[in-house]
């Protein structure tokens, strides 16, 4: 439990910001603080631990010789948003990593989870990555959740602890409520990069996002890889924002590709070359071809809500919570023949909005 003068530190020293939802006050953590994550939740006296950065291997056996010592756990990564679920004072509420309410999975949390687990587990935390295409901040998703969204389960943690559940106590307590888990590959130990990327092998053929590896033990360390085919996907997904996202979301993701390759030169499938090609150019391709019709580049999202309210606050969420340089213009909110509300929106891009304007009505270049 922290103490008082904590929260006021953080506070005083601009490392914490006071937040309201729907008549709900807190204090979240904008920077890590005395041991505490970057986005931990402060409720009256209690803590919501924030969720830590996992670091990246980008070479398999090195890194696990490197950072394992203790046999490790292999999870799907999901390509989705990370959220973490409570109950307080009898209600249910989701935390975005940043720790702002999320008030879109607030909201669909009835059609996404049981949460009768609360009854049983008062004090749990549960982490979870909500994906698929209905989702109101990503492009991507996992190829098996073709519409709407999913909610799965990657770790559980307690009130004011920052400590994850051991994998095998997580996966029993889910299996007892039936909630729904990532994928589990699997268990491993340092000498066994090569068992490993068999299994990262299959997951690259079903465009899956990578693994997560998570260590036995007190120490709880983690490690995330991913696969050929979710370079290629992220690439494609924002290769119309290129100058509005930096330079490195692009070139990290690169060396990330050619770096599995030189390891394992057997998921440099005869297509690859090509994929990545067009998710370089197809993109743009299509702004630009967009840019004639519409005079902007952006993404269109339709996230469905249950309730009409929550649809507005996310509406507002989009406003308060600017995503770079990137702008949110929300297009329609209307009531669909089965009840939920329907929230259409854009995300404006608008350095290469600006750009292609310019060249597309015949502006000169100077190399």
């Amino acid at each position: 439990m922290p103490e008082a003068s904590l929260v006021d530190q953080a506070l005083t020293r601009n490392k914490a910001r006071h937040e309201h939802y729907a008549g709900l006050d807190y204090i979240r953590l904008t920077d890590g603080f005395s041991g505490w994550p970057r986005g931990t939740v402060f409720l009256g006296d209690r803590a919501v631990p924030g969720y830590p950065s996992i670091g990246r291997v980008l070479n398999l056996e090195q890194g696990l010789a490197q950072h394992f010592r203790a046999p490790f756990h292999a999870e799907e990564k999901i390509d989705g948003f990370n959220v973490r679920l409570i109950r307080y004072r009898g209600q249910e509420l989701a935390f975005s990593r940043g720790g702002f309410v999320c008030p879109f999975t607030t909201d669909r949390l009835p059609d996404l989870i049981d949460s009768a687990v609360f009854d049983a587990e008062p004090d749990l935390v549960i982490c979870a990555e909500v994906a698929g295409p209905g989702n109101p901040y990503l492009e991507g998703h996992p190829p098996e959740i073709d519409e709407d969204v999913a909610l799965l389960v990657f770790d559980l943690m307690r009130w004011d602890r920052v400590e994850f559940m051991e994998v095998e106590e997580r996966r029993d307590l889910l299996r007892a409520h039936g909630l729904p888990a990532v994928p589990y590959h699997g268990r491993f130990t340092a000498d066994q990069a090569g068992e490993l990327r068999q299994v990262i092998a299959g997951l690259d053929a079903r465009g899956v996002e990578g693994v997560v590896l998570k260590e036995e033990g007190d120490r709880r360390k983690r490690a995330k890889y991913v696969t050929p085919a979710s370079v290629v996907q992220d690439l494609s997904a924002m290769g119309d924002a290129l100058l509005d996202l930096p330079p490195e979301y692009f070139t990290n993701r690169l060396m990330r590709l050619v770096l599995i390759l030189e390891e394992s030169p057997e998921l440099d499938r005869e297509t690859l070359r090509t994929e990545l090609g067009g998710a370089l150019v197809d993109p743009l391709l299509d702004a630009a071809r967009e840019h004639r019709e519409t005079h902007k580049v952006a993404h269109h999202f339709c996230s469905r809500f249950r309730h009409r309210a929550n649809a507005e606050r996310f509406a507002e969420h989009l406003r308060r919570v600017p995503q770079s340089q990137i702008h949110a213009t929300v297009r329609s909110l209307e009531q669909a023949a089965d009840g939920y509300w329907e929230l259409r929106f854009d995300r404006v891009f608008p350095r290469i909005s600006g750009l292609l304007g310019n060249f597309l009505s015949g502006g000169q270049v100077y190399d």
